[in-house]
């Protein structure tokens, strides 16, 4: 979910004319499911009948510790990509499995997410996972499938929504306002609060560019936040941003509605939150972006439709991303010196993110090789804030699996940022020699950020695991220099 790339726009629309309308009545419920028997039977329960119902193959492929660091990827079909619902599961499991879900959402949320379910290939091509013991009431269950990754049951690191969610619905690509998405109705929450705010908070309120949406990891309350801060607002906009939040956690039961506003008010309250906008992804009703135009052609046209946007504040981020069409995440805490899962492999002595922290990962790719030229790609998806970093937050930098590859490529092939970030770093680059680049296999295939290789050599190695090494070896080090 993290990448446009990635998402198959072309398949996945082909899913909506073949398989979506069965699918949306099983994801709202068509299987008989039966809410007032999930209302009866507490999570705890079901996830114990379901967790002694394992076979020993099942159990290998779901259930992990409950402090692998796998669990703090915040995004969506990534953590496990096989096997499906449908195809590890009986019947009677899949059932205990719906239920679970269901007591993941409001029932306004089965509403809204029945249709990110019956667009991404039904609720049996979702996959699942447990953290930590079924037999436990600390246990977490996992549900991921495209654009969808919900959690229930207890966060070991005092999580609301048991650890950071994602959500998103691939309908009203490239339009204005999304329309026909489950989650616009977020959207245009955040656009009545920037309507309520005074000319003064909405210059505060916008920023230039938003950043990665995977960067997700929460500061404590000496971070840096862009935006205007709610607690400044004039009672109009105070309003309008709580109805906002309101919003945001609606698809959720009212437990972990409560316990997330409990987590804010822990942290300062509402009020320390900052909303921001971007300019470079607010748009007319023509898709005519408020960025592109001179201030006299804005002030013609008036607001533009904000499609992307953020909340964030200590132990807060959230981040709406509504163009070309929905990824969202929500990721609040209580402490967020105890955010991040997983062993401690280094410590930062402050945030480390941007091109900093790409320098630690081109560190990390060239220990992995051998290869003296590295080249990450041109943005970070996620950042270190200062404190511990453990596993969980390492393997959070690469939520897609990626495997390390060395590629082959002559300079006159390199893409206009590769052969920049190479000059930067000393190199005067002969268009007619080849060069070989340690970076991942996905950036290797991509023309316009990487170029046009030669050959690109994957190995076994993962990312994250390339990451974690780097980190064991030598701290942040490489991200000083």
């Amino acid at each position: 979910m993290g990448s446009d790339a990635r998402d198959g726009i072309g398949r996945r629309a082909f899913l909506v004319g073949t398989a979506a309308g069965a699918g949306l009545l099983l994801a709202r419920g068509f299987r008989g499911f039966d809410s007032a028997a999930s209302v009866s039977r507490p999570y705890d329960q079901t996830l114990r009948e379901l967790g002694r119902s394992l076979t020993a193959r099942q159990r290998e492929l779901v259930v992990f510790a409950a402090d692998d660091p796998t669990r703090q990827i915040v995004n969506t079909q990534t953590v496990l990509e096989r096997p499906h619902l449908g195809t590890l599961f009986t019947q009677p499991q899949r059932l205990l499995i719906e239920r679970l879900y269901h007591s993941m959402l409001s029932a306004q949320g089965v509403d809204d997410f029945a249709e990110t379910i019956a667009v991404e290939g039904r609720f049996d091509g979702c996959v699942f996972a447990i953290y930590g013991d079924p037999e436990r009431p600390d246990a977490q269950a996992v549900l991921q499938g495209g654009h969808i990754m919900l959690r229930a049951g207890r966060s070991s690191n005092g999580a609301a929504f048991g650890g950071g969610i994602s959500y998103g619905h691939q309908t009203g690509n490239c339009l204005w306002r999304i329309p026909g998405n489950s989650f616009a109705y977020h959207g245009d929450a955040a656009n009545r609060l920037y309507k309520a705010l005074r000319a003064d908070e909405r210059s505060k309120a916008m920023v230039s560019r938003p950043p990665h949406e995977l960067v997700l990891q929460v500061q404590g309350s000496e971070g840096t936040f862009r935006g205007v801060r709610l607690g400044d607002l004039g009672d109009a906009g105070k309003n309008e941003a709580k109805r906002l939040v309101e919003t945001v956690f609606a698809p959720h039961p009212a437990a972990a509605r409560a316990e997330a506003l409990d987590c804010i008010k822990a942290n300062g309250g509402l009020e320390a939150l900052h909303f921001a906008v971007y300019a470079s992804h607010g748009f007319y009703e023509d898709m005519v972006d408020f960025g592109a135009l001179a201030e006299n052609e804005r002030a013609r046209r008036g607001d533009p439709y904000w499609q992307v946007w953020r909340l964030e504040g200590p132990g807060t981020v959230i981040h709406f991303k509504g163009y070309p069409h929905v990824h969202a995440y929500i990721q609040v805490v209580r402490d967020p010196a105890r955010a991040n899962i997983g062993s401690q492999i280094a410590l930062a002595d402050r945030t480390l993110e941007g091109a900093a922290l790409g320098r630690l990962l081109d560190a990390a790719l060239r220990r992995a090789t051998g290869e003296t030229l590295a080249y990450f790609g041109p943005e970070v998806p996620g950042r270190f804030c200062a404190g511990e970093i453990t596993t969980g937050l390492a393997y959070a930098l690469d939520p897609y699996r990626n495997h390390v590859s060395v590629a082959t490529i002559a300079g006159g092939a390199m893409s206009t940022p590769l052969r920049k970030h190479l000059e930067d770093s000393g190199l005067q680059i002969d268009l007619t020699r080849s060069y070989r680049v340690a970076t991942t296999d996905y950036l290797g295939g991509q023309p316009e950020s990487f170029g046009d290789p030669e050959r690109v050599e994957s190995q076994t190695t993962l990312m994250r695991d390339a990451i974690v090494a780097e980190l064991r070896a030598n701290g942040v080090e490489a991200a000083r220099t």
